[in-house]
């Protein structure tokens, strides 16, 4: 009985150490974010104190998934299981517009949504990204509907709506990160010169 426990956990200390080196994990993941551009200040705003609070950013259901999201030819969609971004898609957008309008205007108070409630900017910039997406190898595209809203008088004084496109250098998923970075940029370069308030 004991001899036959004692082969019993030979052949477990043999055969465990194979069996987790046969396992494999699959490769691993690699995460992308979005990042604000080097912008010249062509809308510099001659009034410094404004303040602006760019979001909340509103996404289509289908891009609220920490895999990278992307179309085939037919329209369907493609996630990318080992690459992901790495943080809240929203965030990134709110924080890379709102750098991106900082740069543009010259000024210091662009701030990205949440803000402090006890530090409410002047005017709030709410986006709505009805697409933000496409093919890998192919065009991107981003069509997005934002208002700006008096936080003083509670109501909005300007919307307006963009439709952009762009295409990718190659099939990567890099190339496609850098097609979407490249549409915040014109969207942000957009906001910034019919805003002026």
């Amino acid at each position: 009985m004991i001899k036959t426990k004692l082969v019993l956990l030979g052949l477990l200390a043999v055969l465990l150490p194979s069996l987790f080196g046969c396992a494999s994990s699959g490769p691993a993941t690699q995460y992308y974010s979005l990042f604000p551009a080097p912008l010249n200040a062509d809308y510099a705003r001659s009034d410094k104190s404004t303040s602006f609070g760019v979001g909340p950013v509103v996404l289509p259901e289908y891009l609220e998934n920490s895999a990278l999201v992307s179309l085939d030819s037919s329209h369907q969609l493609k996630l990318s299981g080992y690459r992901a971004w790495a943080g809240d898609l929203k965030s990134a957008i709110s924080r890379v517009i709102s750098t991106n309008l900082a740069s543009l205007w010259q000024i210091d108070g662009v701030w990205s949504f949440p803000w402090d409630t006890r530090a409410r900017p002047d005017y709030q910039i709410r986006i709505v990204l009805d697409k933000f997406d496409g093919e890998r190898g192919g065009t991107v595209s981003l069509l997005a509907r934002w208002q700006i809203i008096d936080q003083k008088q509670h109501k909005a004084i300007f919307v307006s709506s963009a439709t952009l496109s762009r295409q990718t250098e190659d099939d990567s998923v890099e190339a496609y990160v850098a097609a979407l970075n490249a549409l915040l940029t014109q969207l942000s370069v957009r906001i910034a010169e019919e805003s002026s308030i």
